[in-house]
């Protein structure tokens, strides 16, 4: 299997879309790229459990869609995502909720490996709901996590309706975030 995901078009023609385009030409090519190259990957890591895979996968784009849509980093930019595009219905699947602990698990993973954090966070892929806090200590189910997260990016889903979420002020400040870090080495 390739990824292709930057090689499907040439560099300064992707550039000049992006500059002489509207917003909405970065942002949906983001989005796309996203949904179709990075996501292919994070949605088989649940069956082979391949936890941290999922965690990193996840976070890297939520704090890449963070970024670009309200300039927001780190644990407010990955909290923001997740109210804003992944939160379920119900109390369990409000990952925002934890978003702090699943944020520091994720930099333990990315960063540390070993870490006192660690010890807060489990993973239960049988149990019949996202999370779970019993004594300050993190129970999630990856699968139902990744569920949400990918729902997140299904057709009719919020992250496509990203205009009525942003002003015409904010596209445009996306747009230059985009070309920015496009044109970043």
């Amino acid at each position: 299997m390739k990824n292709n995901a930057h090689q499907i078009e040439p560099l300064q023609k992707r550039l000049a879309r992006f500059q002489n385009g509207s917003p909405i030409e970065s942002i949906e090519t983001l989005l796309n790229s996203i949904a179709n190259f990075f996501n292919n990957e994070i949605i088989i890591t649940p069956e082979r459990f391949q936890t941290s895979l999922l965690f990193l996968g996840i976070h890297a784009v939520a704090l890449t869609v963070s970024e670009i849509f309200w300039d927001l980093k780190g644990e407010s930019g990955y909290k923001k995502f997740l109210e804003t595009f992944v939160d379920g219905a119900t109390e369990d699947t409000k990952f925002s909720v934890v978003a702090e602990k699943i944020h520091n698990w994720r930099n333990i993973l990315a960063h540390q490996w070993l870490g006192s954090s660690g010890y807060n966070i489990q993973y239960n892929y049988e149990m019949n709901l996202g999370f779970e806090i019993k004594d300050n200590l993190l129970a999630i189910n990856p699968k139902i996590y990744c569920d949400c997260y990918i729902k997140a990016f299904s057709a009719g889903s919020k992250i496509w309706e990203y205009e009525k979420l942003l002003t015409s002020s904010e596209l445009d400040n996306a747009k230059q975030r985009i070309i920015d870090k496009f044109v970043r080495k």
